[in-house]
């Protein structure tokens, strides 16, 4: 199978297109444009040369420079000025100085320079920018601001040196449209049906196969949809499974982003019986028929609790099996060079948009951006911090967040009040124990009926939900150790025993959490149940008469 790699820009008229025409025409003399589409990001540039706005109407030039084949003329009209060979100008300092040069001209042409490789001169926050390059683009900056020329930046990512940040302006660049993607979807199957393979779109697939390719690049969409087609042999709805399958493969190479199966629902969770209503409400509140109806789109809640309490296994459950789950690692973006946190922060947040609609699970969010004199803090976290609060407040894509959090006390109010609500996991009660206990004992093909299920929830008052299953778990080595016999209340009890809880290794720490829970956040479990406080710290009294 062949096919072509370059496809049309499409969506030409979108945001994205209008603001980069209006910062060339505005004499913005550096523009940066971060994406990993770099030739539809190309294409969009030639569109914009080529139909300049404002009432010049004069098409532009464009010179492309890349480290491996120097300057070169692309598009437009040819420059009148002679031209260095194009391999005399690979050294990115010979290129910019070519430009400086070329604004001295007597009304030099309008011009976009293109430069796709100048961010690996630019340092990566490990080592100190090209000091020439800086001095050069600062140079060029001065110069352009009164000549009709652009020096346009292509790059995944780009972290601005302190130099710069006066003098660069950085444009986020979409990821594909639907229509793009169609666009896409349509030019492989009209190539190969002349190649006699089987091309089936009707009853809705093109839809979904286009809504399954949201989030990827144009060459990643083309790419896997082509996959699709050699490994099924045809192209219909069973490129989706193909689909999604390369989608995790490159969420997971971030390495701070995680596509999670959504098989998680309610009825794996023991206990929590008002934030599991409260999760189905919210989840239905992203219909077209809430849309319809005039209701806000949910953006998210804040869950704070005792380690092991359930917080990860709620989290994944609040996409009732239905909707897709992306984790981001907060604990994962920090420790890398200078600038790479935020980039990649941001990168995560378009991810997830593209996903959409989804639920975006921010796991630990306290270990990167605690700010109210927190350990933690730092000019990194408060960066990440900005970009979060700014996100939450501004984007439309129906991604739903939940956050986790062990210390909420040191995390900014601003974060807080960005939420719908914030709940918090205590340590289970009574009710909540029995069902915990219960539901890991026949996950494990053991009835819960041939146990004194009272005496174990009367053995791990102050158990959290980690800590039962590690009990049943140890019970089952007991059995199996044993001869593979049939496991016991006793090996329950046993095993208990031999579990230390957190509320005992940590008191004073634990007692902390739930009394921050208790007065700020709503309780998870509902206010008529017994609160597990009351099994902890209330003692029958039994008197000698």
């Amino acid at each position: 199978m062949t096919r072509k790699t370059k496809t049309k820009t499409a969506n030409k008229t979108s945001l994205a297109v209008k603001k980069l025409d209006h910062h060339i025409r505005a004499q913005y003399p550096l523009i940066v444009i971060a994406s990993y589409d770099e030739a539809r990001v190309t294409d969009a540039i030639a569109y914009v040369a080529e139909n300049p706005g404002g009432e010049d109407k004069q098409p532009k030039s464009v010179f492309e420079w890349t480290f491996s084949q120097g300057l070169r003329h692309v598009a437009g009209p040819e420059l009148k000025h002679i031209l260095p060979a194009a391999s005399e100008t690979t050294d990115p300092g010979a290129a910019l100085r070519t430009l400086l040069e070329w604004s001295h001209h007597d009304n030099p042409a309008p011009t976009l320079f293109v430069f796709k490789d100048l961010h690996a001169f630019l340092g990566n926050g490990a080592e100190a920018p090209a000091r020439d390059v800086v001095r050069l683009l600062r140079d060029i900056a001065w110069v352009f601001q009164a000549q009709p020329m652009t020096l346009i930046i292509v790059s995944p990512q780009f972290n601005v040196p302190p130099d710069l940040e006066k003098d660069v302006v950085l444009l986020d660049w979409p990821l594909p449209t639907p229509e793009e993607l169609m666009a896409i979807l349509t030019q492989i199957a009209n190539e190969i049906k002349t190649q006699e393979v089987t091309v089936n779109l009707g009853n809705g697939a093109q839809e979904q196969i286009v809504s399954a390719l949201q989030g990827l690049t144009a060459n990643e969409a083309a790419n896997v949809l082509s996959m699709s087609v050699i490994t099924n042999g045809k192209l219909d709805e069973s490129a989706i499974l193909i689909i999604l399958a390369e989608k995790k493969q490159i969420i997971k190479r971030t390495g701070y982003l995680e596509f999670w199966e959504a098989d998680i629902t309610a009825k794996d969770i023991g206990g929590l019986k008002t934030l599991k209503e409260y999760t189905a409400l919210k989840r239905a509140l992203f219909s077209a028929e809430a849309e319809a109806y005039g209701t806000d789109r949910p953006k998210g809640y804040l869950m704070v609790g005792v380690p092991g309490s359930g917080k990860s296994l709620t989290a994944k459950a609040t996409t009732g099996g239905i909707m897709p789950l992306l984790r981001l690692n907060m604990a994962a973006l920090m420790g890398g060079p200078v600038g790479q946190s935020e980039s990649d922060l941001h990168h995560a947040l378009r991810l997830a948009e593209a996903a959409s609609p989804c639920v975006l699970w921010i796991d630990e969010i306290e270990k990167a951006i605690a700010t109210d004199g927190g350990e933690l803090a730092s000019g990194a976290s408060k960066r990440m911090l900005g970009e979060i609060l700014t996100w939450m407040e501004e984007h439309t894509a129906p991604v739903y967040v939940v956050a986790t959090a062990n210390r909420a006390e040191i995390l900014q109010s601003e974060l807080l009040s960005r939420f719908d609500d914030i709940w918090f996991v205590d340590l289970p009660a009574v009710a909540e124990r029995e069902e915990i206990i219960r539901i890991h004992l026949a996950k494990r093909g053991r009835n819960p009926e041939d146990f004194d299920i009272s005496a174990v929830v009367e053995a791990t008052e102050g158990y959290v939900g980690r800590e039962i299953e590690k009990i049943v778990k140890t019970a089952l080595n007991l059995g199996f150790v044993d001869g593979s016999r049939p496991i016991t209340t006793d090996d329950l009890l046993y095993a208990a025993k031999r579990v230390m809880p957190i509320s005992k290794v940590k008191p004073e720490e634990i007692e902390a959490m739930r009394k921050w829970g208790a007065k700020y956040a709503l309780n998870a479990s509902g206010d008529g149940d017994e609160s597990a406080e009351a099994t902890t710290t209330k003692r029958a009294r039994k008197l000698e008469l």
